[in-house]
């Protein structure tokens, strides 16, 4: 794939060198991802007739300029003119409405417009890039430059990509239920809800027995996600487990619950944890068990739910116990 894109950019340098094609988009760099309150450089780089956009003479730092260079790429007045050609202006789009535009024989050459969620720099904004200040949560979208040329090619490029806005989740995740419980024997369910900070995107929740991730769907009870103000999310995800002996693990039965948005924004994601101890036999009841191994005795199991039994034995006198 890359010594395809190769290809395809060393044959449209070509094609601007012969004059075929005077105008060609060589970089868009939109960010995929972006923190509430963070900024956003987007950029869009071009070549018109094989020459690369670039900057004024202003713009060009005193020690980089040449006092003999005549500066045939760049003029005072913004301009631009290669081979020709000019261009006629530079569009930014979000979600299919202009909120940036560059046209160089303009006065000045740089204007934007207000759109919700779009903070436009125009000190630091020109031709080539936008810089947006103070994003919010409504800043996500699709983001689109349009590059046209004048005369006599009235040429016309573009590209654009998405940028979402992250909100991270301050707290949680919670887990709520039966966390009053001190030990569940064989056979009860184990009813839990886990919640999720308020997020966006909305969190991914898991849930994992002794470290074990849980993906049996009939332990799962999903429940809808909850749109909070300012298009914040909450997330639920219930458990049910009916608890058996393979549950615990050195006596220990260990649940979590971890949150996460994805891989790429949040590695580590939250977690909650909870553990119960394995029940035990009464000391009573073993010393009695043990006291009559050589007896003739009848053990039977009270409950299927518990570990409680009821003992019938013959001490060999005619009395027995229970």
């Amino acid at each position: 794939m890359l010594l395809v894109q190769i290809v395809i950019g060393v044959l449209c340098r070509m094609l601007l060198l012969t004059g075929v094609l005077p105008l060609y988009l060589h970089t868009v760099r939109i960010p995929s991802y972006k923190f509430r309150g963070e900024s956003a450089l987007l950029e869009c780089g071009y070549e018109l007739a094989g020459k690369p956009a670039g900057r004024t003479r202003e713009q060009i730092p005193p020690s980089s300029r040449n006092p003999f260079d005549v500066f045939q790429d760049y003029y005072n007045d913004g301009e631009e003119r290669h081979g020709g050609e000019k261009i006629y202006s530079v569009k930014w789009y979000k979600d299919n409405e202009e909120f940036y535009r560059y046209v160089p024989s303009a006065t000045p050459p740089i204007k934007s417009y207000k759109i919700e969620g779009v903070r436009v720099d125009p000190n630091h904004s020109d031709n080539t890039k936008v810089l947006l200040r103070s994003l919010t949560l409504k800043s996500s979208g699709v983001y689109r430059c349009e590059i046209s040329a004048e005369a006599p090619s009235f040429d016309s490029v573009q590209g654009e990509g998405r940028m979402d806005v992250i909100y991270m989740p301050k707290d949680g995740p919670h887990i709520n239920g039966d966390s009053d419980h001190r030990s569940y024997h064989m056979g009860e369910t184990l009813e839990l809800n886990c919640t999720s900070g308020r997020s966006y995107p909305a969190s991914t929740l898991q849930w994992y027995l002794n470290d074990v991730q849980v993906t049996d769907p009939g332990m799962l009870v999903p429940y809808p996600r909850f749109q909070n103000p300012h298009g914040l999310i909450t997330s639920y995800l219930g458990l049910n487990v009916v608890v058996g002996p393979h549950h615990y693990r050195d006596g220990i039965l260990r649940i979590r619950c971890v949150a996460s948005l994805s891989p790429v924004l949040w590695r580590e994601g939250k977690e909650s944890i909870l553990q119960w101890e394995q029940p035990t036999l009464d000391n009573r009841e073993a010393m009695l068990l043990a006291h009559v191994l050589d007896r003739q005795c009848h053990v039977a199991r009270k409950s299927e739910l518990t570990l409680e039994f009821e003992l019938e034995c013959d001490l060999g006198d005619g009395i027995g116990f229970s």
